[in-house]
């Protein structure tokens, strides 16, 4: 298997059948798929064909993604995906098989693709993309070319968002919200008033019901999910009797994939409280003010609590006693809590 490197893109444009391309999160992967696979169909030159391919209609690029509200990519998909590819291009020089989020693949459906990738035909391409090479099983990785994506810097993305209209600080702030891919693009595309709707959800979800405050969470409007998995931290730092009742058994139906997710985006909004006092950037009062109610030594031991619940459900612990290991993480003896 190779190793990821850090290949610039247009040498990761070559002939090679198969390509993994490593992304950072919060990059469209959709819009950032396109852009990659639309050399692979007739070269860095024919750009009327990079065209359609970067929006998404070019007729010999095929998008593997998983249904409409589905987290997965099943074997039919792949299966469907193998009868397209007995046809000859329609107007590139090969087909490209775009996957966007590989790790999304069934084990079925990966292994169904695997069979095809082994022996691939001469005009046809795979471009994957996912945020860690461990995502996929370790057969798909043999098969792929690995290269991985830098990240944009933080100049470069506070620039994007400033140039939408944003205010700095808000883009500074923004930064910490964008959590999934396509958020930045989102947050882009409908530009918001940072400060109103901040407020707005801190006001609402301060009260919310547990239920309510999780279902906030599993969102997708980012500003709103952010500010509900920093509620989220402060009462779990509380030890509500709520977390540990209808918190535990709603976050426990999520399939394990989206339950694997929120923990990541838990993890990384209980870092930044960790590092709230610290940071010189953007409007930092409601992080203190969480920051100073749970104590530095407690949202520490909380962001070890939440990556060790990460950690089990990725080997396929159960997710009710992982839940509620975290949720009944022991106070400090020494101060009584």
């Amino acid at each position: 298997m190779n190793s990821p490197s850090a290949t610039s893109h247009a040498a990761a444009a070559t002939e090679a059948s198969a390509t993994l391309f490593l992304v950072p999160r919060a990059i469209d992967r959709v819009n950032e798929g396109r852009r990659l696979a639309a050399p692979r169909l007739c070269g860095a030159e024919a750009e009327s064909d990079i065209a359609l391919a970067v929006r998404g209609v070019h007729p010999d690029l095929i998008e593997l993604a998983p249904p409409e509200k589905k987290e997965r990519i099943g074997i039919d998909q792949v299966r469907e995906v193998i009868r397209l590819t007995q046809f000859s291009p329609v107007q590139a020089r090969r087909k490209v098989c775009l996957i966007p989020r590989a790790e999304a693949l069934t084990p079925e459906a990966a292994n169904a693709l695997l069979k095809i990738m082994e022996e691939p035909p001469r005009d046809l391409a795979f471009v994957l993309l996912a945020e860690h090479p461990g995502d996929l099983l370790p057969t798909i990785q043999s098969r792929c070319r690995m290269v991985r994506v830098p990240p944009p810097s933080r100049a470069t993305i506070v620039r994007r968002l400033a140039d939408a209209g944003y205010a700095e600080p808000s883009a500074d702030w923004l930064l910490r919200v964008a959590l999934r891919d396509g958020d930045l693009d989102r947050l882009i595309e409908t530009r918001c008033n940072v400060a109103t709707e901040r407020d707005s959800a801190a006001a609402d979800l301060q009260d919310a019901a547990s239920v309510d405050l999780i279902a906030t969470a599993l969102g997708d409007e980012p500003v709103r999910r952010y500010e509900a998995l920093l509620q989220l931290v402060d009462r779990i730092g509380a030890r509500e009797p709520d977390l540990l009742t209808v918190g535990v058994r709603m976050l426990a139906a999520q399939d394990r994939d989206g339950l694997v997710r929120f923990l990541q985006e838990l993890l990384a909004a209980c870092s930044d409280l960790v590092r709230s006092p610290l940071d010189p950037t953007g409007d930092r009062q409601a992080l203190l003010a969480i920051h100073d109610r749970i104590g530095m030594d407690r949202l520490r031991s909380l962001c070890e609590a939440i990556d060790d619940a990460y950690r089990s459900l990725v080997v396929y612990g159960p997710p009710e006693p992982v839940l509620l290991a975290l949720m009944l993480m022991p106070g400090d003896d020494a101060d009584g809590n």
